[in-house]
């Protein structure tokens, strides 16, 4: 195995056990504070959420990104960058708290406190793009982990005592800080943060590259933020905290599997995949791409037939409790709404490592316009299941197919589409007959979808073992005529590369 497969491997083996671990802790205490805190209270943490997250993405302006594939890597100007927007972006959210009062008057004073985590969170921005680039996941792991502990423990106790939204406020607050000061002590001594005026100075050019970088984070990241917003507006004041948090609660389990995979696989493809590029490897670098894909669609199509067979069971009797219960027909709508969009999640990765920024923020910004509008449509006709459906109708998926193919040409797209075909089908069969021999949901059916999953993963395992392992097997390095005619191609040159003109869409 070459130096970079392995480093990928260790990195991904990490990433999957970190957002394994940290999906667990906030699982384990969501559960708990859907028991202790009211539906109300954290449908109001969720408002409050949507505005720190998109203040966020306006303090990165896209720099992470752009930091991956900067050729130089300049840290120390980044940080500077990070710590300075933070603070001037916190302080502004707090000020213009009372202006969200339209919303939920008790939402100012909770903006006003929760407005500081956008400061602590972007402490920890460069050392967590430091181990990535140097596909050192593992190194985050342990930082990752406490900082879910910190957020779990503080919340639930403070919930226990009575403190209502106050306790998931406090928590966020705890895990942002203790994350920095762990990644920071881990990381001392070996990142170079040289801040000299070479390095500011490449700090405009950065911010002009990585424009449509922080287009994308602000149209893409924020999705499920608007999501509750046409909810809790859309139905009124008096119903809408309580199904705003009925619908967050559904998404969270509908897209609970992807959250979980994805992460941890786009956070190690990126950087791989700028490797590849730089050494001309093109099978690989188009491979990478194939196989994240395959293992993130894979996971959550068993996880929909699962959760969709069973949702009463699993949420209502099992994890979250009976007041839940309008979620559980939205949950069975949103956990395969991933299906229907299979080559965005990853195509993202693909379009930023070539450099098509104009084309992938052209997918998010037609992904969200469309949301919005069938959301708003939808949701006046229908209420929340309305905004469920919507997650159906993201036009931007269809540009994002024709830009994979450009990418990858028809054969490899053709393949990955007859994998995402075996994948979907499969456990169809063995979930109709658990269906036809027990139609109500029951302990029965659930126990009976356990075997059809397993077989299913089985199946999985047969058909896709191999690509997997030739992928990963001992391979030479590409010849120096097979790197000059790679970086020849329509792709070059790299995207870090400041003379790098970015492909229209």
């Amino acid at each position: 195995m070459r130096s970079s497969e392995r480093r990928f491997l260790h990195s991904t083996l990490a990433a999957y056990g970190s957002q394994l671990g940290r999906v667990l802790i906030r699982a384990a205490s969501d559960l708990a504070l859907a028991r202790i805190i009211l539906p109300e209270a954290i449908g109001l943490y969720d408002l409050a959420l949507a505005f720190a997250v998109i203040a966020a993405i306006v303090r990165d302006l896209g720099l992470p990104y752009e930091l991956v594939r900067h050729p130089e890597r300049p840290y120390g100007a980044v940080l500077a960058w990070e710590a300075g927007a933070g603070l001037a972006a916190s302080a502004m959210l707090a000020l213009a708290a009372p202006a969200t009062a339209g919303l939920d008057p008790r939402l100012p004073a909770v903006l006003a406190v929760y407005a500081w985590w956008v400061l602590l969170d972007g402490l920890a921005v460069v050392p967590r793009v430091y181990y990535e680039c140097e596909l050192q996941v593992g190194r985050l792991v342990a930082p990752e982990i406490a900082r879910g502990a910190a957020v779990a423990g503080v919340s639930i106790a403070l919930a226990a005592a009575g403190a209502g939204v106050w306790a998931l406020v406090a928590g966020q607050l705890a895990g942002a800080a203790l994350f920095a000061v762990l990644l920071w002590r881990r990381v001392w001594g070996r990142i170079p943060l040289r801040l000299n005026r070479a390095g500011l100075a490449a700090l405009p050019s950065m911010i002009g590259r990585s424009y449509f970088l922080f287009l994308i984070a602000l149209a893409a990241l924020p999705v499920p933020q608007v999501s509750k917003l046409i909810v809790g507006s859309g139905l009124g004041v008096a119903a809408g905290a309580f199904w705003t948090a009925q619908f967050n609660k559904a998404r969270e389990w509908g897209f609970r599997l992807q959250e979980l995979v994805m992460p941890a696989v786009a956070r190690v493809l990126y950087p791989a995949l700028i490797d590849y590029r730089r050494h001309g490897d093109r099978q690989r670098f188009l491979a990478a791409y194939r196989l994240g894909t395959v293992t993130l669609l894979g996971l959550q199509t068993l996880g929909a037939y699962f959760l969709a067979w069973n949702a009463e069971v699993v949420l209502v009797r099992i994890l979250i409790g009976p007041r839940w219960l309008p979620a559980v027909p939205l949950v069975r709508v949103l956990c395969f709404a991933p299906l229907a969009d299979p080559f965005s999640p990853l195509g993202g990765e693909l379009l930023k490592s070539e450099g098509q920024d104009r084309a992938w923020f052209a997918v998010v910004a037609l992904n969200l316009a469309s949301l919005a509008l069938f959301g708003v449509l939808l949701t006046q006709r229908l209420g929340a299941a309305g905004m469920a459906w919507a997650n159906y109708l993201l036009l931007g998926s269809l540009l994002m197919t024709w830009r994979v193919y450009r990418i990858c040409g028809g054969a490899e797209l053709g393949r990955l589409a007859r994998d995402l075909l075996y994948l979907y089908l499969v456990p169809l069969p063995l979930f109709a007959l658990v269906a036809w021999w027990l139609p109500a949901p029951s302990w029965w059916r659930l126990g009976a979808s356990i075997p059809a999953a397993a077989a299913a993963f089985a199946l999985y395992l047969a058909r896709f073992r191999g690509p997997f392992r030739a992928f990963f097997a001992a391979a030479p390095e590409p010849a120096p005529e097979a790197v000059a005619a790679s970086l020849a191609g329509p792709a070059a040159p790299l995207p870090g590369d400041p003379a790098a003109p970015l492909a229209e869409p």
